[in-house]
């Protein structure tokens, strides 16, 4: 009985899993395409709490078999934008730009992306939306982020 309980919440925990999504490390990865963009990096670590982890989009193997589970911009996630009377529930979206590469180092342009190996993603936008119903102003492991003071003080 306790194998069947078990499987049945691994399959519940599965079926209820958006299909083609994935999420991230914020410092991982949206950290470094900030570093590249210095007043979006200011605007968005200094004036939001990331609340949950980024969600992109997850790259199929059948489409790319290189690049099968890897994950892409757009990024949204749950943030706390810091308003002058207290947090304000919001959701962002990171678009990004997308090069892809061949096994050569080469990128790829048109259509056919199988061959990609690898791919680099800049910082487009940021979107600001309202909150997704339900949405927590924090989580029981705090928030995902934190931006350093000087970053924010200029000290």
């Amino acid at each position: 009985m306790r194998k069947l309980a078990l499987l049945l919440g691994l399959w519940s925990a599965g079926a209820c899993a958006l299909p083609g999504t994935g999420s991230v490390d914020f410092g991982e990865t949206i950290v470094p395409m900030l570093d590249a963009r210095p007043a979006f990096k200011k605007y968005l670590l200094c004036n939001f709490q990331i609340v949950s982890d980024p969600t992109g989009t997850r790259i199929g193997d059948v489409a790319m078999p290189y690049l099968g589970g890897s994950v892409t911009g757009p990024y949204s996630m749950w943030a706390n934008w810091q308003s002058p009377t207290g947090p304000v529930r919001v959701t962002l979206t990171l678009n990004t730009s997308i090069t892809f590469f061949d096994k050569r180092g080469r990128p790829i342009h048109g259509g056919n992306y199988r061959p990609a190996v690898r791919f680099v993603e800049k910082l487009d936008s940021i979107e600001v939306d309202p909150p997704d119903d339900g949405q927590p102003e924090s989580t029981p492991g705090g928030f995902k982020y934190q931006a350093s003071s000087s970053l924010c003080t200029g000290r």
